[in-house]
């Protein structure tokens, strides 16, 4: 399974061993992949032999800096020669795809902009956001001369970015030729770019011709009546045979014409699937490779010897999958059995792969467990094997996989290789339910590209990004034995996600039953009662009914079936078994991981239900602070808000001065935010009367920290920084992190990961911010 920390990230498409730290103008060797080396530590990668001085580099520095203090964080990569890629150096000249590949390669320790610049063109990532806007920009860009050339594009590219984000950066300034931007100026991030003046003004022209064209039809056809009582009946046949061929000539080519016009304008705004692609912050559309694949020998599920070779011939869809997973692993081999069974008779040139990425779980009990509890016992193999043949493997395909906090992080990769043997393309999961499907049909085309004949995929689905259901919206989804299951606002509600699936490792039928105790408790105490919902986007077919009929007896609380995956992503599910409550609003209160915590008793999930709704006010989180200190009624005035940047949060704390301060970093993006925050927020509505709590939103998408806050209100603001901004403040190791200030303005305590219960984070409150110190 994945860790709240691999999940806050959406993981790297490649984990490397980082070498030692390179400085500002180390020279690149080939460890892998240096930038990514470097990135993790600072803003800019520039290998000293690029040509470029070491002022120039400064400079570029400065600038990088500059941004970061005004709230737009970015990092560049100057990629000047291929030797700067390291072992990668297939993707030289495909800025594109080194973006994406790096981005997601940095996302464990920075989720925020990215920019490549190589001498043939630029390429941009922001992990978890469409790219079309950045290339919109960068694409003007042109790089083209090396040396100082790079280093201007790499200016322009952040300060053009920057401006599009309403931050108004110093102007790049050239060295040595400035490379043009071209004429107008880009569009900001997020535009559609609208037909262009000259087809606005030929879709003009040719609605005036159809019209005109019309209007001699109608001309003809009054003539005609006309004709009719006037004249003979031979006279009337002569016009007829007239004027019906010119009829008959203006209605068709009015129609032609409009055909014309329906067919430009449609052409010249409408997304093209790539555009959609593009612009979907949850679906990875892949970075391509042209490499033989490493072969490797492992065990399959049975017990039986497995080569990669011994498929040569056919299409393999290779995935790596922790065998006791359940998070994202079911994400990955969902999609590639759609993948499959999108391919038809086809289906036979396509196998299925996987190979454990478990440190912990190697045996062949376990892969074959995975394999029968998600239906996938005959349809694919599952290799294993001791765990250094496993680490041999993962090391070739640059696979990380490790144990944190006694969980497993691992790249969610899953490779597509030709029927040569050589590497085609890689994509990456990410946590989206509802996108399993397209990113099956994106592995099936990319199979049927590679394919003798290009076989047809039997799917048609849009790449657009579907929308999760929130839960302060009403719905209605099937539920099992027949009828429907409400959910949405109106009471407060525990809902519990699961699918069959978990009984592997969370031993389901117990916790089920466990629940019912819960339920009674619930209805004669008037707690939120339990609505369970089976995850049926990803669940083998006809699993439920069977599971439900073996259990020792009927649950007293409805089974929902999502059927669609887009409830559990928008009620922001990180796996399965998850438990979380919600208050009358659909405001989530408490979210809780049975997969990575354990069962609650319900005793315990009851004191949990009560602590959030009693905490967590269902609207106004300010209205329990009413006769605050001026300083702190300043606070709760902006509840919720994200203002200013580093510059601003740090004058905050200055003129908090007196008061203990509770500093929360968080991100959107960030799973183990998103399950503390509710903490903070009833923290906050306890303790705001003698405490300043603020939060620091790190290295994420305004829009994003919005949206987020506007579903999850607090009472005090949130500055957007980046980490490395408040590296004075603190050493930033992940997110979250919480920071606790004495009232003279010393760090007294910085506590880094997930508080995972209100008694510990209220008692750290006490602790460092009550104690008067």
């Amino acid at each position: 399974m994945f860790s709240a920390r691999a999940l806050t990230a959406l993981l790297a498409v490649v984990t490397v061993t980082l070498g030692a730290t390179v400085q500002l103008a180390a020279t690149a060797r080939a460890d892998g992949d240096p930038g990514s080396d470097v990135l993790v530590y600072q803003p800019l990668f520039l290998a000293s032999d690029s040509g470029i001085s070491v002022d120039e580099q400064v400079r570029l520095g400065d600038l990088l800096h500059e941004a970061s203090s005004a709230g737009f964080p970015v990092r560049v990569a100057i990629i000047a020669t291929p030797s700067d890629l390291g072992a990668i150096t297939e993707l030289w000249r495909q800025p594109r795809a080194y973006a994406h590949f790096l981005g997601t390669e940095l996302s464990l320790a920075y989720h925020g902009r990215l920019i490549v610049v190589m001498p043939n063109g630029l390429g941009f990532n922001w992990p978890g956001h469409p790219s079309a806007s950045g290339y919109r920009i960068v694409d003007r860009i042109n790089p083209s001369g090396g040396g100082a050339h790079l280093l201007d594009a790499a200016r322009q590219a952040v300060t053009a970015l920057a401006a599009a984000a309403g931050v108004h950066l110093k102007p790049a300034t050239s060295t040595k030729g400035t490379p043009s931007t071209g004429g107008n100026p880009p569009p900001a991030p997020g535009t559609v770019r609208s037909a262009s003046g000259g087809t606005r003004v030929l879709a003009f022209v040719l609605l005036g011709v159809v019209a005109l064209a019309i209007l001699g039809a109608r001309f003809l056809y009054a003539r005609h009546r006309h004709a009719v009582s006037a004249r003979t009946r031979r006279a009337r046949q002569v016009l007829l045979a007239r004027d019906g061929r010119w009829l008959l000539i203006g209605l068709s080519g009015a129609g032609l014409v409009l055909a014309g016009v329906l067919f430009l304008i449609p052409a010249a705004r409408a997304p093209t699937p790539v555009a959609m692609l593009a612009n979907n912050p949850v679906l990875d559309p892949g970075t391509a490779f042209n490499r033989p694949a490493p072969n490797f020998t492992l065990t399959d599920q049975f017990g039986r010897q497995a080569s990669l070779s011994s498929f040569r011939g056919k299409v393999v869809i290779l995935g790596f999958n922790d065998s006791e997973c359940t998070t994202m692993c079911p994400l990955t081999t969902t999609a590639m059995l759609d993948a499959q069974a999108m391919l038809g008779s086809a289906r036979s040139r396509v196998q299925l792969l996987g190979v454990d990425a478990n440190p912990k779980a190697t045996s062949i009990e376990d892969v074959l467990s995975y394999s029968e509890v998600h239906g996938m016992l005959h349809a694919w193999d599952f290799l294993t094997g001791s765990l250094s043949q496993l680490r041999r493997v993962w090391k070739e395909y640059s696979i990380g996989a490790e144990i944190t906090h006694n969980l497993v992080d691992h790249t969610p990769a899953i490779f597509v290789i030709g029927p040569n043997g050589r590497l085609a393309k890689l994509f990456l999961t990410q946590q989206s339910y509802a996108a399993v499907g397209q990113l099956g049909q994106l592995l099936a085309n990319e199979a049927s590209s590679l394919l003798l004949g290009h076989p047809t995929v039997h799917s048609h689905l849009s790449y657009s990004h579907i929308a999760g259901i929130s839960p302060t919206t009403s719905a209605t989804i099937p539920r099992a034995g027949g009828g429907e299951v409400a959910l949405g606002p109106g009471r407060a509600r525990t809902i519990l996600f699961f699918a069959t699936w978990d009984r592997q490792i969370t031993g389901l039928a117990g916790g089920l039953e466990e629940l019912k105790r819960y339920q009674s408790l619930a209805i004669r105490e008037d707690l939120p009662q339990l609505t369970s919902v089976d995850e049926g986007s990803v669940e083998p077919s006809g699993a439920l009914t069977p599971f439900l009929h073996s259990l020792t007896s009927q649950l007293n609380y409805p089974v929902g079936i999502d059927t669609t995956g887009r409830v559990a992503d928008g009620y922001e599910v990180g796996g399965q078994p998850w438990l979380m409550v919600l208050n009358s609003a659909g405001q989530i209160a408490y979210y809780y991981s049975v997969a990575a915590l354990g069962w609650p008793t319900p005793t315990r999930l009851a004191h949990l239900a009560r602590i959030a709704l009693a905490r967590v006010p269902a609207t106004n989180p300010t209205s329990t602070l009413a006769g605050s200190p001026p300083a702190l009624a300043s606070l709760h005035k902006q509840a919720a808000q994200l203002i200013g940047g580093y510059n601003g949060l740090i004058r905050r704390i200055h003129a908090l001065r007196g008061y203990p301060i509770v500093l929360n970093v968080w991100a959107s993006w960030c799973i183990p935010c998103r399950s503390e925050f509710n903490l903070f927020a009833a923290a906050s509505a306890r303790y705001g009367h003698q405490v300043a709590f603020l939060g620091a939103n790190a290295d994420d998408s305004a829009g994003d920290a919005r949206a987020f806050l506007h579903q999850h209100p607090i009472s005090y603001p949130s500055y957007g920084v980046s980490t490395t901004d408040l590296s004075p403040l603190a050493s930033i190791e992940g997110l979250p992190t919480t920071i606790f200030i004495s009232k003279t303005g010393k760090v007294l305590e910085v506590h880094t990961g997930q508080y995972d219960s209100q008694g510990i984070l209220d008692s750290d409150i006490s602790t460092y911010a009550l104690a008067g110190r």
